[in-house]
């Protein structure tokens, strides 16, 4: 049988709802393993050394650091991580920031599921 990746993911987002929805979404994933939560960008910043997760889902506005800033710190330090932005907006301009900043995608929080995160990771996430 084919064994599927699992990717170790660090949630960063402001709001308890959202990382407790990811954190149930992916304790039932194969492919998904939640292994480091944040509240706020400089949080994640200090997290992802400790962990070295595969991806982070980041928000695009925290509290003291945004996930743009989270993004380019991954894209800058750790070239195996891959960054994923997400926002309660559906913003199109947020998909061109996220990739300036060196995140692989931007996800609108209402359609975000492991699913889509799997699209992102192969590269098929449509504008």
């Amino acid at each position: 049988m084919n064994r599927c990746r699992v990717y170790r993911v660090i949630v960063a987002d402001d709001e308890p709802e959202f990382r407790e929805w990811l954190r149930s979404l992916m304790e039932n994933s194969e492919d998904f393993q939640l292994v480091g939560e944040a509240k706020t960008g400089i949080e994640a910043i200090y997290l992802i050394p400790s962990v070295l997760p595969d991806l982070v889902i980041a928000d695009m506005y925290m509290p003291e650091s945004d996930g743009l800033e989270v993004a380019r710190y991954v894209q800058r330090h750790f070239s195996g991580i891959k960054a994923i932005l997400v926002s309660a907006y559906e913003e199109r301009v947020y998909e061109r920031l996220a990739r300036e900043e060196g995140a692989l995608a931007f996800i609108p929080k209402t359609r975000l599921s492991l699913d889509a995160l799997r699209q992102a990771l192969k590269g098929e996430v449509k504008p």
